[in-house]
């Protein structure tokens, strides 16, 4: 970034990109709980997956892909790399929703920078990461893009041969 994060712009900008960046991670949460629901194949899935966080959701896809006899071993891999890429952007955007904003201005030049501070499990001292509107706007992108390949696999899943839009296609035109 290159504005100083005292720049009213600049923090309006940061926070206008929170909120779509959480937007675009509540939509996949969804999409993944109804490619749960889907593959679980009952009508009483709602009770165990509905509301569940997004880790639980995609170790119970990847578990149950495992063991479905209409997955085959090409799909299962192609959802592996799916659920990956899934468990990668909900790591970036912990940082993000669980951090503690602020402005590091230790720099010698003066200049502040965006960080995030928090603690993590056993850990007795706060860990610290740079926030950058780049890495929103690459975490937003990323988003999207991962939840065009889960509704595509899901789609090839619930009925096989079907046409599926182009990786193109993006929530974010809308």
């Amino acid at each position: 970034m290159t504005d100083a994060p005292s720049d009213p712009r600049n923090e309006r900008a940061m926070y206008e990109l929170l909120g779509r960046m959480v937007s675009m991670a509540a939509h996949l949460e969804l999409r993944l709980q109804m490619l749960a629901t889907n593959l679980v194949e009952t009508p009483y899935a709602a009770h165990w997956i509905h509301g569940e966080n997004a880790s639980k959701v995609i170790k119970l896809i990847g578990d149950v892909a495992k063991e479905h006899p209409a997955v085959s071993p090409e799909r299962l891999e192609e959802i592996k790399t799916i659920l990956k890429q899934c468990t990668g952007l909900f790591d970036r955007r912990h940082g993000y929703v669980h951090g503690a904003w602020s402005v590091d201005g230790s720099d010698p030049d003066g200049v502040g920078s965006w960080q995030t501070m928090r603690f993590t499990r056993g850990k007795q001292t706060p860990t610290f990461a740079p926030l950058s509107a780049a890495d929103l706007a690459d975490l937003i992108h990323g988003f999207d893009d991962v939840m065009a390949k889960v509704m595509a696999w899901m789609i090839e899943h619930i009925n096989p041969g079907t046409e599926t839009p182009s990786s193109g296609t993006s929530i974010a035109d809308a």
